[in-house]
C-alpha cells in the first residue's frame, strides 16, 4: 500500500472549482440537491483523511506475517511491536470514522456491494482509513486513455497535489470514484495484540491473528465527478 496522506475534502473542492458549465447546469435541474449536498458533506467528513500511522501498521503486520512464514520470528516480533505502536498513534490521529460493516464494501467494486448488501454487522464502530485511490467509475466503458488519466490523477494525489489530479480528470472528461480502504480500529488492535502474545510460543496462532487483521479490510467509495457537479449546482442556484 502507498501512503497518500491526501485530503479528500481538498480533492472535492478542487474538482468543484473546475467542473464544466454543462455539468453544473445539468445538476442544477436536479430537485434533491440539498439532500445530496448533505450526504456529500457527511461523506467528506467521514472519509476526509487517511491515517499514515494506520497505513504503516498495516504494512508492518503484513510483513510480520511474511516473516513468520520465512521463519524469522525475531524480525516478526519486532514488526508486530512496531505495528502495535503505530496503531496506538493512529488511535489518536482523529482519522477514524464511524460506520457499520454492512455499510461498507467487502471488495472495491460497487457491484459487489450491491450483491452483498446487508452482510456484516449493523453496529457502527470506528474504522481506520489506511489507503485510498481513484478508480474508473464502473458505469464508464474503460479505454486506454481513460485508464491512463486515472493513473495520472493518482500519481498527483500521491504527490500531494489534489488540484492537479482534479484538473486531469476534468480535462479528460473522466468520471472516477475515490475508493478508501479501512480496517476496524479496535478489532485490528486486538488482533495485533493477540499476535504479540502468540509469537512467543505459538507462531502459527500469531500468523492467524495477523491474517484476521488482513481480512478485516473493507472499502468505501465517493463518486468524485458526480459530487463535484452537485456541489457546483448548489453554488449556482444560491446566486
Amino acid at each position: 500500500m502507498k501512503k497518500t496522506g491526501m485530503l479528500l475534502g481538498a480533492l472535492l473542492a478542487a474538482t468543484t472549482a473546475v467542473a464544466p458549465a454543462w455539468a453544473q447546469q445539468q445538476a442544477a435541474s436536479t430537485a434533491a440537491v440539498p439532500a445530496t449536498n448533505a450526504a456529500t458533506a457527511a461523506a467528506t467528513q467521514d472519509f476526509g483523511r487517511l491515517s499514515d500511522d494506520g497505513n504503516t501498521a498495516f504494512e508492518e503486520l503484513m510483513l510480520a506475517r511474511r516473516a513468520i512464514f520465512d521463519g524469522d520470528l525475531k524480525g516478526a516480533k519486532t514488526l508486530i511491536t512496531s505495528a502495535q505502536q503505530a496503531l496506538d498513534r493512529a488511535r489518536a490521529d482523529n482519522t477514524a470514522f464511524q460506520k457499520a460493516e454492512a455499510e461498507l464494501m467487502p471488495v472495491k467494486t460497487k457491484q459487489a456491494q450491491t450483491a452483498k448488501k446487508g452482510t456484516g454487522s449493523t453496529t457502527p464502530v470506528a474504522w481506520l482509513p489506511i489507503d485510498g485511490e481513484l478508480v474508473l467509475d464502473e458505469t464508464v466503458e474503460p479505454t486506454t486513455e481513460k485508464s491512463a488519466a486515472v493513473a495520472a490523477a493518482n500519481r498527483h494525489l500521491r504527490a500531494g497535489d489534489p488540484d492537479r489530479a482534479s484538473e486531469v480528470l476534468k480535462v479528460s472528461g473522466v468520471d472516477a470514484d475515490y475508493v478508501i480502504a479501512a480496517v476496524p480500529l479496535e478489532q485490528t488492535r486486538q488482533d495485533v495484540n493477540h499476535a504479540a502474545e502468540f509469537i512467543k510460543n505459538d507462531p502459527y496462532k500469531a500468523s492467524e491473528a495477523l491474517r484476521d487483521a488482513e481480512n478485516s479490510v473493507r472499502y468505501a467509495s465517493v463518486d468524485i465527478q458526480a459530487v463535484s457537479h452537485q456541489q457546483a449546482a448548489s453554488g449556482n442556484t444560491s446566486k
